[in-house]
């Protein structure tokens, strides 16, 4: 275990469209109440990572900005609150922010996202933990005590066989657990799930089939979801042709005959797709009476059929990340085997992990890696 040093050093955007800079940090000589000090072993860099930091994204963050949204870590210092972590223990360092006076209303995305709500008043009291709790591209770091997923490295590292690598796939594990968790899927069941081959909701195709549902992805390229579909025979793809008809036809032709539609539809629109949404519409149109729909993805408007929804007794559920108990659960899935990480499930973290100091390549590296299963990392 690292001893704690007098600094930590971080990659830090100064200025858009201007090189990352290397800068120090002090350190406290042990952690404050509700932190830990955690040593960052391997931190996820995301594909959009240089658009944004050009200025041309919609993530809001203020400059000087250090980004990294999670990471896997190990403990080197717990604060005198900790009940359970202790120094050497690993973790999962999540981003999912919450206010510890105002859980409900204030939320934010460490290290991605300053803004949150819909109101002035939201996204200032979001702002103000955004900007408490920097981003994890640092060797060492001060982090919530709450935000910190206990891993058993035995069962993990020794006996699965993971590495730190496999272990940082566990960022879009959550966000897909928790929209599958809000559309209450059991196994048996069948959720149509549009579209389906990005990064989060290649993810929650993944994680409703190993649960046991029978899964209906919506993509218009097969191809590119075939590294996942190939290796679960409960998910089939439905690729999309924009005739709605033979479409929606094509969707019912894999829905269960002894039921009226399906039993879940579970909406990862990005942004993108506003305006464009016909998968959205046809995934409502597919559910039997009495079913769910979660919308977890980023479409600004949509509408929807309202008598129809009414008619059937449809359930709409909007499902904002994930909470701590399903972050929780999802870590002890992954332990018992139930969510697969690394080759075993398909997944590429890329040949190595790139190290600060190569940032730039690492960048370059993560904008190319948009598909199911694919994610690059540094490893300080």
């Amino acid at each position: 275990m690292a001893e704690i040093p007098e600094h930590a050093t971080g990659l830090v955007l100064k200025a858009y469209k201007e090189p990352l800079v290397f800068e120090k940090f002090p350190l406290p000589r042990s952690a404050p109440t509700g932190t830990a000090l955690v040593q960052t072993l391997v931190v996820g860099i995301r594909p959009h990572c240089r658009e944004h930091f050009a200025g041309n994204g919609f993530l809001k963050f203020n400059l000087p900005f250090i980004s990294g949204n999670s990471c896997v870590a190990r403990v080197i210092s717990a604060g005198p609150d900790a009940v359970a972590l202790r120094p050497g223990q690993l973790v999962f360092v999540h981003g999912f922010g919450v206010a510890r006076d105002d859980p409900v209303n204030t939320q934010t995305l460490l290290g991605l996202h300053r803004g949150n709500g819909l109101t002035a008043e939201g996204a200032e009291r979001a702002g103000v933990l955004f900007d408490q709790w920097p981003g994890y591209w640092r060797d060492f770091c001060s982090v919530p005590l709450e935000n910190c997923i206990a891993l058993d490295e035995k069962r993990l590292v020794d006996e699965l066989g993971y590495t730190f690598d496999d272990l940082m796939y566990i960022d879009r594990l959550l966000v897909a657990y928790g929209s599958v968790n809000a559309a209450k899927l059991m196994a048996g069941e069948t959720v149509v799930v549009a579209p389906a081959t990005g990064h989060f909701s290649g993810a929650v195709v993944e994680v409703a089939a190993q649960i046991g549902c029978r899964v209906i992805a919506l993509t218009r390229s097969a191809k590119k979801l075939e590294p996942l579909s190939s290796r679960h025979a409960n998910i089939v793809v439905v690729e999309v042709t924009g005739d709605r008809a033979a479409d929606v036809a094509a969707i019912r032709s894999h829905l269960p005959s002894l039921k009226l539609g399906a039993d879940a539809y579970i909406d990862v629109s990005p942004p993108q797709a506003t305006g464009n949404s016909q998968h959205f519409d046809m995934g409502l149109e597919v559910l039997r009476p009495g079913a769910r729909a979660v919308l977890t993805g980023a479409l600004f408007t949509a509408t929807i059929p309202y008598f129809s929804l009414l008619l059937r007794n449809i359930t709409l559920v909007g499902k904002w990340m994930y909470t701590w108990e399903e972050a929780e659960r999802v870590a002890r899935m992954v332990e018992a085997g139930v969510f697969k990480l690394g080759k075993q499930a398909g997944h590429d973290s890329g040949s190595r992990g790139f190290k600060f100091e190569d940032w730039e390549e690492g960048l370059l590296e993560a904008e190319k890696a948009v598909e199911w299963g694919r994610h690059v990392v540094f490893k300080p």
